[in-house]
């Protein structure tokens, strides 16, 4: 999956969302003249495009202070993004068009760690987002209780609510990845819990399914409605594949500090997949293999080949001598 991104579109016109009601009921707003110009044409890729509002009706640019602005829905559309508003939070989302909805690249590095995804159709773009728990808040979430005692990975089901006066964004449920011994065990887990699927070392379980807090005969209570259902009935899409993973003794020789012998930069890998630099958590990291680890920092993603040797490790062309 591909991390949500902003499309670099490549037009001079600069362009504006084109999305829902609710993006006005703001009180940071300022009220500015503008003019409709149909005489407009939009070419990409060297092809002509007509460009249409939701409804299907002619899309008309806007001019105001010598700049044309278009909806980015409709030209986003054309470069095969689809857009979604989250209230909340007033944010815009690019997602590549796809069946399901997407992660981030650091997202997507947790849930390869631990063998599985919740594929949830595209279609629910804009209603619902899921949202992988950050390995360094886990632990805060065990404490505050949001997760369960025995949470190793999770990802909340968001309902982002479309009604403008409810602004919150509201959790529907959360699926954690448990350890299976400690499951079998009985400890941690309330009896409402259940067990989406098993494989190797893990239990996939759902925990703290909410009622529907909307209003009966509201849109929002029944898209809430309509998505529960549509997660009930399918197991919450829960996918299982095969975690990538090294051993165990690679992973040892690894985890730990380390300082680059050049500039003196520290460097640290937890055992939970989080990377660290000069002590503060930049991104996630996952080895792959032997001799091969993914890491998300700075925005990116790469994977890059290292050698250990004893307490000397050589990695993306620099040397990192372990910190006892």
């Amino acid at each position: 999956m591909k991390k949500k991104t902003v499309i670099a579109a490549g037009l001079t016109a600069t362009m504006t969302l084109g999305l829902a009601a609710g993006v006005y009921a703001s009180g940071q707003l300022t009220q500015v003249k503008a003019f409709l110009n149909p005489s407009v044409n939009i070419s990409i890729g060297g092809s002509q495009v007509e460009l249409n509002e939701e409804d299907g009706s002619a899309l008309t640019p806007l001019i105001y202070n010598n700049r044309t602005y278009l909806p980015v829905r409709s030209v986003a559309g054309q470069f095969g993004y689809d857009v979604y508003w989250e209230g909340s939070s007033q944010t815009a989302y690019f997602t590549p068009n796809s069946e399901f909805l997407e992660y981030r690249m650091d997202e997507q590095l947790i849930l390869d760690k631990y063998g599985y995804s919740l594929q949830i159709p595209a279609s629910f773009g804009g209603k619902l987002r899921p949202t992988v728990w950050p390995a360094e808040s886990i632990a805060d979430g065990m404490k505050s209780g949001a997760l369960s005692a025995n949470a190793l990975s999770a990802i909340d089901l968001l309902y982002l609510p479309q009604d403008a006066a409810s602004p919150e964004a509201r959790v529907i449920a959360t699926v954690e990845v448990v350890d299976q011994a400690k499951w079998n065990a009985a400890d941690g887990h309330d009896a409402i819990d259940s067990v989406l699927g098993t494989k190797g070392e893990y239990v996939y379980v759902l925990r703290g399914a909410k009622e529907n807090p909307f209003g009966a005969g509201t849109a929002d209570n029944a898209g809430y409605k309509e998505i529960v259902e549509h997660l009930s009935a399918r197991g919450y899409d829960l996918v299982l594949s095969p975690a990538a993973l090294a051993s165990a003794d690679i992973v040892s020789k690894l985890v730990g500090s380390w300082t680059e012998s050049r500039k003196g930069t520290v460097m640290e890998l937890t055992a939970d997949g989080v990377f660290y630099r000069a002590g503060q958590p930049v991104g996630n990291y996952l080895i792959m293999d032997s001799s091969h680890i993914r890491i998300v920092a700075d925005k990116s993603v790469s994977t890059v080949e290292f050698i250990v040797n004893g307490d000397t490790l050589e990695m993306a062309g620099q040397t990192f001598t372990r910190n006892k």
